[in-house]
């Protein structure tokens, strides 16, 4: 019995420090990335990001690209850098890369708030919002409502949620196969108007962004009633 208790008491500790370890390195990435931040959130910002990528030949840019995508999916604050995507690949290889990165960051994400649980989820989101989609945790048309949450505009942070979906009962498969191509639209609309800027296309690259804007602006403006409706829904099984 004894041993069972220091096996116990050894593994919570090496969690605890792993949790702990775990969150340090990211709050450090988060802190280094603090420039690259900042940088994202001007114009002249996106230029150096630009120049900077075109500097790199080759795979190599492809290959820095496609990981700062995954680094703004895991570190939820940074910007998205889809646009900068369409600007320098065009708008079908930036929208192939940028689902490629966003992929790569999700699969992290899904994998170790998998290994390390809610306490891990719990640094990253904030309470209301794990509050507010505690529904998640036992909804049986889970896949489905995923969906439509990841492919409307204006609902939820894509990336944030991503935190809380490994909590669920989703399995990796239907997640990936399933849910994680809703987000092919949004990247697609955003690459498209990189593309379009950069080719100096700008009648077309303002009328993608008024879709973006009125897609966003009815997507906020749905999303008390969807939320609603899941819950009560949620509410009605229950009883």
């Amino acid at each position: 019995m004894k041993r069972e208790n220091k096996g116990a008491d050894y593994k919570k500790r090496v969690r605890i420090i792993s949790i702990a370890a775990l969150a340090a390195f990211l709050i450090l990435a988060t802190i280094l990335c603090i420039p690259l931040i900042r940088d994202l959130r001007t114009e002249e910002g996106l230029t150096k990001m630009r120049e900077r990528l075109e500097s790199y030949s080759g795979i190599v840019g492809v290959l820095v690209f496609t990981a700062i995508q995954a680094l703004q999916v895991v570190i939820a604050i940074v910007p998205p850098i889809q646009i900068v995507g369409g600007v320098l690949f065009g708008w079908f290889w930036g929208a192939v890369l940028s689902f490629l990165g966003v992929l790569l960051g999700t699969f992290l994400i899904f994998i170790i708030v998998k290994r390390f649980g809610r306490p891990l989820a719990e640094a990253f989101v904030d309470e209301k919002l794990m509050t507010r989609f505690a529904f998640l945790q036992d909804e049986k048309k889970l896949v489905r409502i995923l969906m439509i949450l990841y492919i409307i505009p204006g609902i939820v942070p894509k990336d944030v949620i991503s935190y809380l979906v490994p909590l669920t009962k989703v399995t990796k498969r239907d997640f990936f196969l399933y849910v994680m191509p809703c987000r092919i639209p949004a990247i697609l609309m955003s690459t498209v108007f990189g593309s379009n800027v950069a080719g100096g296309n700008f009648k077309t690259a303002v009328i993608v962004l008024v879709i973006c804007a009125v897609a966003a602006v009815v997507g906020f403006a749905l999303k008390e009633p969807i939320l609603g409706r899941i819950s009560k829904h949620r509410h009605k099984t229950e009883k």
